[in-house]
């Protein structure tokens, strides 16, 4: 099981790869704050947000709400806010396996939080080890990344260096 947040689920869509994202992982679930954000983008008009929510519509995707409100002033004691201090919080309520997240503050704080984070990069990296997707499609999934410009080219440069291993 995996909880994503909005910026993982809008990267993934927008370089096609969240259809074998979530055959990969199978059970993703994102909080109820994360689909509110998603959706406020589709109504924007931005393709990927659309995407997402078809995916959503299609059950390939679960919003999930947290129950336990405690958790969520857990993440806030860190000083994460909003969708991601909700993202953090379905992750420990439903003891997923991972937290899928570019959020820096998040990740910085993932050993202090306990929580096991995956980010786009290495994302589309495991997509290609466990033969989800093709050699061509990593690069061109990494080159995408990189216009995107989320991420630096360090860190894409490390990725692509690892696909070649």
């Amino acid at each position: 099981m995996i909880v994503k947040d909005s910026m993982v689920l809008l990267h993934l869509a927008k370089i096609t790869l969240l259809e074998n994202s979530c055959g990969y992982f199978k059970n993703v679930i994102i909080p109820e704050m994360i689909y509110d954000e998603i959706l406020v983008g589709k109504e924007k008009g931005y393709l990927n947000a659309k995407i997402v929510i078809d995916f959503i519509e299609k059950k390939k995707i679960t919003v999930k709400q947290v129950r336990n409100e405690t958790l969520i002033k857990k993440a806030e004691e860190f000083n994460i806010q909003k969708g991601e201090a909700e993202a953090v919080a379905l992750y420990w309520q439903e003891k997923a396996d991972y937290l899928a997240t570019d959020e820096d503050n998040v990740r910085k704080k993932s050993v202090l939080l306990d929580i096991k984070v995956i980010g786009t990069p290495a994302i589309i990296l495991k997509l290609y080890k466990e033969n989800f997707i093709e050699k061509e499609k990593f690069n061109e999934s990494l080159a995408e990344l990189r216009k995107i410009g989320w991420f630096s080219d360090t860190v894409i440069d490390k990725v692509k260096m690892e696909g070649l291993k």
